[in-house]
């Protein structure tokens, strides 16, 4: 794998996570045979005859403590970013990525742009958005995109949705790609990439993490996407998922960038979301929320 030089300064001051998947087959187990398991705030769950299912990347790595003045460079040749996640405020900023290798595919990002900048920027790129992520700048909202070029199905982004209408946006023939969510004086807000796909993605919104659990096991759903947040000293996950044919799945929250780390190598999985949050009170403590498909055939 080769870097560009100055992404290699970058990487060098950001402290990357690297980890490169080595067989792009995924090992789906036989539908039926049922080896559920609970692990921390996980899930682990066999596979099913589902509509339809993402290819395992080519090889890709997960990085954190990504200055915000770095991420637009974050573009390694051959490979793309396919999810951001900011978090801290202020000088603390910082982004966490997913990068993948996918031939034929240019990214682009567009980081802390105001809800005004946000269609100015994407019709500027020329390209289609595939992730969003919403941090604070001074204590105002910034909205952080991730862009596509080439092939691939059209997508919009929507901001300041209420849980209504988040939930309304899913159809036969549009999925949410990726979606986000803050607070606006106090009040929760989303928001989200829908993108000309067959579907219809599956929205939970307000959950504890064993609520989401149970609800995904009555859906037969695959989590996709999943965003924690406090309220008070609870914590509660609003998540879309779909029904998809990956195999085994796991999905942990509140653990550190080590953990991740281990979770991934011991679960043979590759990183499909991340979500990166420091918990209320706190400066310096990072922890994420991941979701991990399987990624290699090697028990």
């Amino acid at each position: 794998m080769f870097y560009r030089s100055q992404f290699i300064v970058a990487i060098l001051a950001v402290a990357m996570t690297i980890g490169c998947s080595t067989d792009s087959s995924l090992k789906v187990n036989t539908p039926g045979t049922g080896n559920n398991q609970s692990t921390d705030t996980g899930s682990t769950k066999n596979g099913e005859s589902m509509k339809f299912s993402p290819n395992p990347p080519e090889g890709w790595l997960w990085s954190h403590d990504i200055n915000p003045k770095y991420v637009s460079d974050a573009d390694v040749p051959e490979m793309h970013l396919t999810r951001i996640s900011a978090y801290g405020e202020n000088d603390l900023r910082r982004f966490a990525a997913i990068i993948y290798r996918v031939a034929n595919t240019e990214s682009i990002t567009l980081p802390e742009l105001t809800a005004a900048g946000i269609e100015p920027g994407i019709a500027a790129s020329g390209a289609r958005p595939v992730s969003i992520t919403v941090g604070s700048v001074n204590g105002e909202t910034r909205f952080s995109l991730v862009l596509h070029k080439g092939p691939g199905p059209q997508s919009k982004v929507w901001i300041d949705l209420d849980e209504t209408t988040l939930k309304q946006l899913p159809t036969d023939s549009n999925r949410i790609a990726d979606f986000a969510t803050y607070t606006v004086d106090g009040v929760r807000k989303y928001a989200a990439i829908v993108e000309e796909y067959p579907g219809p993605s599956t929205v939970f919104t307000h959950l504890t993490a064993k609520e989401l659990d149970a609800q995904l096991r009555k859906h037969k759903a695959t989590p996709v996407r999943i965003r924690g947040y406090y309220e008070g000293e609870a914590r509660y996950f609003s998540a879309v998922a779909e029904r998809l044919n990956v195999g085994e799945w796991n999905w942990y929250d509140e653990i550190n960038a080590d953990k991740v780390a281990k979770k991934l190598d011991s679960h043979h999985g590759y990183p499909f979301d991340l979500d990166a949050y420091r918990q209320p009170g706190t400066e310096y403590g990072v922890y994420y929320t991941v979701v991990m498909y399987r990624d290699r055939n090697d028990y």
